[in-house]
This record gives structure tokens, sequence and C-alpha cells, in this order.
């Protein structure tokens, strides 16, 4: 009978040990989420350190190349090309900041991210080529999103593969061909 009592003590004393901790983030609505996005944004920034790419380094006009279809260097960078001709670029010694180019290789609109990669929330600032402020995406997670525009009004919140409109309604869907 004590070796009985032995073990169940020793069961009962190690079951706290075993307990598991649960963690919780932070959880954010849209008015929670449109207030952290905002704090201390600046409306206007100086476009002086960022004159020499208002016309892309990169760009090599259709001129220049057989064909009549400009081309981008992808030298020492990362560059999306995106349906409607335009394309965003991304140097690879500073991945916090991107260029968004027209198909004519001017700027349209530059980026900033604050935050770490897969460290959340993470905030991205957009100002057009004036530097004038233009929208902000607040990443909450890897797989939801509040994007507002100047106004502060929500302009989009995604959540998972579904983007949803001001009024909860989905209104665009990610296809997922890999699946």
């Amino acid at each position: 009978m004590k070796k009985y009592l032995i073990i169940f003590l020793i069961f009962l004393l190690t079951v706290p040990a075993m307990s598991k901790t649960l963690t919780g983030g932070v959880v954010y609505t849209v008015e929670s989420a449109r207030e952290a996005a905002f704090d201390g944004i600046e409306y206007e920034i100086s476009m002086e350190p960022f004159k020499k790419y208002l016309k892309d380094p990169g760009f090599i006009s259709p001129a220049e190349k057989d064909g009549g279809k400009p081309k981008i260097s992808k030298r020492g960078r990362y560059v999306t090309f995106f349906s409607d001709g335009t394309y965003g670029v991304i140097y690879k010694n500073d991945v916090k900041t991107g260029f968004y180019y027209s198909n004519s290789g001017y700027l349209e609109y530059i980026e900033f991210t604050i935050g770490a990669n897969n460290i959340y929330p993470v905030l991205k600032k957009r100002y057009d080529r004036n530097g004038n402020f233009d929208s902000v995406a607040f990443f909450t997670s890897r797989t939801e999103t509040y994007i507002y525009d100047k106004y502060q009004k929500l302009d989009s919140h995604w959540v998972d593969d579904n983007c949803f409109d001001e009024n909860g309604r989905v209104i665009l869907k990610i296809k997922n061909f890999s699946k």
C-alpha cells in the first residue's frame, strides 16, 4: 500500500509540471488597428534622399532595346512585375524600402516597412512621388492585414485568402493554384 501511495504522490507532484502554458496574442478590431497604424504617422516626407529614384536607375528605355519593350535591370535588387505593366523594386541592401514605378520607369510610390520579418505587427507606409502620405497597411499576423487610406478610412481587411470591405463583405479572393 505504501508503494501505491508514493507512486500517487509522485504523480500528483509531476502533473503541474506537465501542464501547457497558453500564450495569447493581441486581437485587433478595425478601430484598434486604425489607432495602431496611424500612431506617429508622418503625412509628408522629404523626397530629397530619394531624388535619384524618381526615374528608375535600372530602367533601359525601349529605344535602346530591340523589340520596343523596356528592359529592367535586376542587378542588386528584387523586381516584381504587375499585369498592368507597372513594377516594384526592392534593393537587396535595403529590403525595408520599396519603389513602385510606372511602365515608363517613373516613380509612382515609395513604401517603407516598419517592423521585423515574421514578428507582428508590421506596418507598411506608402507615399506618392511628392512625399505625400497615401496609405498604410497594418499586418497583425501572417494571415491578417488592415489597409487604410490617407483619410484613415478602411480600404480593405484581408483575412487568409479573403478581402473584406468596410461592411464585412468579401470583395476579393486569392486563388491558390499550388493546392
